[in-house]
């Protein structure tokens, strides 16, 4: 069963018998984006002494709109034999991340950006003062791991004892992985509105992994 194998290594889980609760399962998917940062062993660094920053000059200047177009930063990133990406936001790339968030990735100056960053930039929305925190600079060793973690999703659904397990990897279209199990009940795919209402009119347990 080589479906099982990767879902196991998923950190969040969350049981729910939606029998006792109604549930809005779109919510209850919401991701923790220090929990995706943690599950790929993104390792948090100094920004100043990274990219050898004078703290004087950029110490009100870590926001990614200030840093994308600021030329002093782009030649301290070259001097160091580094470049940066355009800049990306988890509202545009239909993920499960609980808040909005971007991100800036840093290559090596002679990386195509298909190849791994060495640095990723990253910026989160602050919901009490409505408008994004300072920037963060993590080490990253699998940015794919990380997108993966953005957007996949499993939810396994226990019917009476039977066990069927749905992955999402776009937040709209849900597949049932243990395909043997196909039926006119349990359909190979579900859309997102379909899968909800699924699961509420069968009261089923389910586990969110």
């Amino acid at each position: 069963m080589k479906y099982l194998k990767p879902y196991q290594s998923y950190l969040e889980s969350l049981m729910i018998d939606v029998s006792i609760i109604n549930v809005d399962i779109n919510e209850s998917l919401g991701l923790y984006y220090e929990n995706i940062l943690n599950s790929i062993g993104a390792e948090e660094v100094d920004m100043f002494d990274t990219f050898s920053l004078p703290k004087d000059e950029f110490a009100d200047k870590l926001n990614l709109d200030l840093l994308t177009a600021n030329t002093n930063f782009i030649n301290s990133l070259s001097s160091i034999g580094l470049k940066k990406s355009n800049v990306q936001n988890t509202d545009d790339l239909e993920t499960f991340v609980n808040k909005p968030c971007r991100f800036m990735l840093i290559y090596n100056i002679e990386s195509n950006e298909l190849e791994n960053p060495i640095y990723m930039i990253f910026q989160s929305w602050n919901e009490t003062i409505e408008k994004w925190a300072d920037c963060k600079l993590y080490k990253v060793n699998n940015i794919q791991k990380f997108y993966d973690k953005l957007s996949s999703k499993v939810i396994e659904i226990d019917d009476s004892g039977e066990k069927y397990i749905y992955q999402s990897s776009n937040k709209n279209e849900w597949a049932l992985q243990n395909i043997e199990k196909v039926s006119d009940k349990f359909k190979k795919y579900f859309r997102k509105e379909d899968f909800e209402k699924f699961i509420n009119d069968n009261k089923f347990k389910i586990n969110i992994i």
